[in-house]
């Protein structure tokens, strides 16, 4: 079971909508979505939300609220496990919003198609549009949620075939993926790779920061402006997850925003540094450009 949300602001309790595509025996079988009112005090629309996936408060009006919501995914979902593309952002907006709603967090077993296409692919980025590419899946309005979790899906389908392997279990355990989960308690665990063993903080960032965060220990450059904040802010912001923002591109270099682009797509003209990334990573180095819109879902995931 695929999901994907939209937010309508920078915080991660303002889902404004949601999709949801269902797997069976290796097929689509169904497909279900909704606009969703954000909760109240988080509903105001950012624009540059508004640019990604072309929502506005007047499309919510009447729309159901995150209560209803959430209820219609529990019942969509029907026990089946989630999957979604940097499956830490997406998760991560269920607890907010239920946290902002005063509900406990549901009951969930969850896991990651970018984890996963990560130990399938050799990609310059890791996006759902790049993953798609490599799995051979046409794919278009990136940012509707709808889309975007039918494209999860497939790339997971794409993946299981590419590992020979007719189950999610067997593909998680073949690349040494764990599952996430969260419990009404409030407790909650992220699905990763096991294989690196945990990251180290660096010198310079927060040593007190998440060690399952996104980019945690991760050497990060930034080309182009930022729509969202200023290159100051974001390197402040990298810091303090465990990050160690960096000028220029470099073989310590781990991942590249290239905030030149909202949304970063195959086929796309590369600027300087990311064909630089790009030399890099056909010479054997782990490096991967962002899309602004990745990188902030990833600054908190």
């Amino acid at each position: 079971m695929a999901i994907d949300f939209e937010t309508a602001n920078e915080h991660r309790g303002s889902p404004c909508a949601v999709g949801m595509t269902k797997v069976v025996d290796g097929h689509v079988a169904g497909t279900w979505g909704t606009l969703i009112q954000p909760p109240t005090g988080l509903s105001h629309f950012n624009p540059f939300n508004i640019a990604v996936h072309g929502i506005t408060p007047a499309g919510v009006t009447s729309a159901p609220g995150w209560k209803a919501v959430l209820a219609d995914i529990m019942a969509f979902a029907d026990g089946l496990p989630l999957v979604a593309h940097n499956a830490g952002f997406d998760m991560s907006v269920v607890r907010a919003a239920s946290e902002a709603e005063g509900m406990p967090w549901p009951e969930l077993r969850y896991t990651c198609s970018q984890t996963v296409a990560r130990r399938t692919w050799k990609l310059l980025s890791y996006s759902l549009p790049y993953c798609a590419d490599a799995a051979g899946i046409t794919f278009a309005n990136h940012h509707d949620a709808g889309a975007d979790a039918t494209a999860a899906a497939q790339v997971m389908l794409a993946a299981m075939q590419s590992a020979g392997t007719t189950s999610l279990d067997g593909l998680l355990e073949g690349h040494q993926i764990r599952w996430g989960w969260m419990t009404p308690a409030g407790e909650w665990s992220g699905s990763h790779y096991r294989g690196h063993g945990a990251r180290k903080p660096l010198p310079g960032a927060n040593p007190n920061a998440d060690p399952d965060g996104a980019l945690y220990g991760a050497t990060v450059c930034l080309t182009g402006k930022l729509t969202s904040m200023t290159r100051d802010e974001a390197f402040r912001k990298l810091a303090e997850i465990g990050a160690q923002p960096a000028e220029n591109v470099t073989k310590k270099t781990d991942i590249l925003v290239s905030a030149s682009q909202t949304q970063l797509k195959p086929g796309d003209t590369l600027s300087g540094k990311a064909k630089k990334a790009q030399a890099l990573l056909e010479a054997g180095q782990d490096i991967e450009v962002l899309d602004e819109d990745e990188f902030l879902r990833r600054l908190h995931s």
